[in-house]
């Protein structure tokens, strides 16, 4: 069959048909919702051809949706008995989605017996989504302790992972032929630097970009024992050297992704803070003045603690036996030497598997030294109610509505009550 994807208003309401109880004529049709574009989108459609040559008879139909609305879409719809059969997105997605019962669980840590089959297997067996997890805790060791880490919700995982993400800086070597080892040096080199209606750096100023300097010179979000702590001293001091940095000579401070993304491409920006999804398409663009390097460290010699993040498939709850087979050989096709390996070259993803590892020259070599000092992104659930009010917290900062130091304890306080909420309500 032809890889298919559904493109628009229409394909997305069609999709959002898609229920639990499959009619005879989408009985062998697995269904994927996903945020992938450029060079994810079209290595995505190749795997999926080879899927479905490799499974004759089973035709995928992919949707792409925006990063952005992804999450909330697959939410609406799965809790409605509808959406897709497998879900691609972000680890810390897993959380709140397993405790609205809305995908199935991967391993059970505390399990007896296993009755799903090995990954290895094409088709396994029929299995009640509500009663096993998908696959056997032995097919645990095919993954890095970390990777499992950032994906585990009590005693169970609830995610397959697929690939491993950190950020680097990105350099363009015809404005900068040696990338700067510290933020000092970097200002120091973006105050010198000269590009016509362009910028020495793009700095995206979303909290997920930040998020590696604020750990890094000390800031947190949930102290050891496990109480929020973002409004600390070093937290402050963080958010304050974020202003100056963004309004540093050369630097452009945005909080628009496409718009330093465009600008790095176009050769109006000599480095931008980015992960590996974008590695294709900077190669693609810059060709051979695309230098890559780990990001600069903060004064006093303190590695930045970026967040590591590990992209995955979840699988609806809502799926009858017949789907939830086609669902788990997709996801033992997307973790094979084979797959890994096309997704390492096709898009820089870093691969989950341990057996598959990364060329020493290869520039996915940099982002697995840099995640070696990085901040596992945990799949916690009360890790979502932090995103919003910490940008808020920075745009806050950023637009001199407050200083620092007001915007976090009001961040401290707002995250506070929703947690409180939260936690009254499980």
């Amino acid at each position: 069959m032809n890889v298919r994807f559904r493109l628009g208003l229409a394909a997305l309401f069609a999709a959002l048909a898609v229920g639990g109880c499959a009619s005879a004529e989408d009985a062998d049709t697995l269904t994927i919702w996903h945020s992938w574009g450029g060079a994810e989108l079209r290595t995505l459609k190749s795997l999926i051809a080879d899927f479905e040559r490799k499974h004759p008879g089973i035709d995928v139909v992919a949707l792409q949706i925006p990063h952005d609305t992804l999450l909330d879409k697959y939410t609406r719809s799965s809790a409605a008995n509808g959406g897709p059969d497998i879900l691609i997105g972000d680890n810390d997605w897993s959380g709140k989605l397993s405790q609205a019962g809305l995908v199935v669980p991967i391993f059970d840590e505390q399990a007896t017996t296993a009755t799903a089959t090995s990954s290895s297997a094409s088709v396994a067996p029929a299995a009640d989504p509500d009663a096993s997890p998908l696959f056997p805790l032995s097919d645990e060791a095919r993954f890095a302790p970390e990777t499992l880490a950032a994906l585990r919700v009590g005693h169970e995982i609830y995610a397959w992972p697929e690939s491993v993400e950190t950020l680097v800086l990105y350099y363009n070597k015809a404005w900068v032929p040696r990338p700067p080892a510290t933020m000092t040096a970097l200002r120091t080199m973006a105050a010198g630097l000269h590009i016509p209606d362009g910028y020495a750096l793009a700095f995206n100023t979303d909290f997920y970009y930040f998020a590696g300097y604020f750990f890094g010179g000390g800031g947190q979000i949930f102290a050891p024992d496990g109480k929020l702590d973002v409004d600390t001293p070093a937290g402050v001091d963080m958010l304050g050297w974020l202003a100056g940095l963004t309004t540093a000579p050369g630097v452009l401070g945005t909080h628009d992704y496409g718009k330093a993304d465009s600008l790095y491409k176009e050769g109006k920006a000599a480095m931008i803070v980015n992960g590996p999804w974008a590695l294709a398409d900077y190669q693609k663009a810059l060709g051979p003045d695309l230098g890559i390097a780990p990001l600069p460290r903060l004064s006093g010699d303190r590695p930045p603690r970026p967040w590591i993040g590990v992209k995955c498939l979840m699988v609806n709850s809502d799926i009858d036996a017949r789907h939830l087979q086609l669902a788990r050989s997709f996801l033992a096709f997307i973790d094979e030497p084979s797959t890994q390996r096309e997704l390492s070259m096709g898009c820089g993803h870093i691969p989950a598997v341990l057996g598959v590892k990364v060329p020493a020259d290869s520039p996915l070599a940099v982002f697995e030294r840099q995640a070696r000092t990085g901040t596992p992104k945990s799949a916690d659930p009360h890790l979502a109610l932090v995103w919003d009010p910490m940008n808020r917290a920075i745009q806050e900062t950023l637009s001199r509505r407050y200083p620092p130091a007001v915007a976090l304890a009001r961040t401290q306080k707002l995250i506070e009550a929703e947690l409180a909420e939260v936690e009254a309500n499980e």
